[in-house]
């Protein structure tokens, strides 16, 4: 009796770099649900490895932790999306759909930023640049004001200042929750005053 049945095949073993990546991916949300402490036998469960795969990587988890948090503060992917709507002609969509993104970001960290607060900073001693929050704040500002810029006519003040008012804005809104995207977009570009009633013209 011939068996049919065709070979199976390998599957080809990721290479470091994809390895690493994969560390991290499954490390993100523990850190972003269970905090810094988490073990790393719970991070090789999540990843589908073995505890030690993750020492042959990354030299102790003090760098697993700063590589992860470095991804998830690295500003590119958002700058990245906020580009990607410029192609809009509609200045206030595009901020709407800025303040979107700005919101997942900013909702997103915020329990790594608590855990970073809690636990000293100690983590972030052999950080890369990607922990600077000024830097990284200064980098989508400026995306924003380029999203402006076709725009910029419109607006009374630098487009830079718009966008530094928006994304400070957005920050606050994040911690308060105090309007939806579409009316924070709103009362940048209209204000908050009522509109005054148009005056019936004299007799």
């Amino acid at each position: 009796m011939t068996d049919d049945a065709s070979p199976r095949r390998r599957v080809s073993p990721l290479t470091p770099e994809d390895r690493r990546a994969a560390i991290i991916a499954a490390t993100l949300p523990l850190l972003r649900a269970e905090g810094l402490n988490v073990s790393t036998r719970r991070i090789a469960e999540c990843a589908g490895v073995a505890e030690g795969t993750i020492f042959r990587v990354f030299p102790d988890k003090g760098a697993l932790i700063s590589a992860t948090l470095a991804h998830a503060f690295d500003p590119g992917p958002t700058i990245e999306s906020i580009k990607a709507i410029g192609g809009d002609p509609d200045l206030r969509f595009r901020l709407r759909t800025a303040v979107h993104t700005l919101t997942r970001r900013f909702r997103d960290n915020a329990p790594l930023m608590m855990s970073l607060r809690s636990s000293g900073l100690a983590v972030m001693t052999s950080a890369p640049a990607a922990f600077d929050p000024g830097e990284a704040l200064a980098r989508l500002t400026a995306a924003i004001t380029e999203l402006i810029g076709p725009d910029a006519h419109l607006v009374r003040l630098p487009a830079e200042t718009v966008a530094g008012l928006l994304v400070s804005m957005v920050l606050m809104n994040n911690r308060n929750h105090i309007l939806p995207a579409e009316e924070l977009v709103d009362v940048l570009l209209d204000g908050v005053l009522s509109p005054e009633p148009e005056k019936e013209p004299a007799c």
